[in-house]
């Protein structure tokens, strides 16, 4: 499902939006082949890689969560994680709309990447729900019971 025209555009101009507001450190888009290709700083002190793809309408992530065997208890906690983000349970706010957006995650090599996909062609949409979902597995699930991951694999401060 190819995604209408603009959607690059208007992608760009979700993240750049963010960017002016101070949620980003700093960030740099390019185009690569028609995809957006996005690097910022935001919820740790490594960069974060966000690829977009106009043509499939998915929003990535890539290597979002490195050194998580796919055997791991990591791995595993995650899928569950992202299984509850559709939940009726969670506020509107907080809920992901599987008829709207699905989202998917993939182990390669151990590194975890997270990608959302529009399913109803509201890219805004699946840009503020990649950005929520993406904050909260830092800020939610990975604070807790992963801390000592987010000390070895983004140099969280050990307190």
């Amino acid at each position: 499902m190819s995604m209408p025209e603009g959607s690059l555009e208007s992608v760009e101009a979700q993240l750049r939006k963010h960017a002016d507001r101070g949620v980003f450190r700093s960030m740099s888009i390019k185009r690569v082949r028609g995809k957006l290709h996005c690097t910022f700083a935001w919820l740790t002190e490594k960069p974060m890689r966000l690829i977009y793809d106009p043509v499939e309408g998915v929003l990535e992530f890539r290597d979002l969560l490195p050194n998580a065997p796919v055997k791991s208890d990591l791995y595993e906690d995650f899928k569950q994680f992202l299984k509850q983000r559709t939940s009726n349970a969670l506020p509107i706010h907080r809920r992901i709309d599987p008829s709207r957006v699905q989202v998917r995650r993939r182990n390669r090599s151990g590194s975890i990447s997270l990608s959302l996909q529009s399913l109803d062609r509201d890219v805004d949409y699946a840009v503020s729900k990649a950005l929520k979902l993406a904050n909260e597995v830092f800020l939610g699930f990975l604070k807790g019971p992963y801390y000592e991951y987010m000390v070895d694999n983004f140099d969280s401060p050990e307190e």
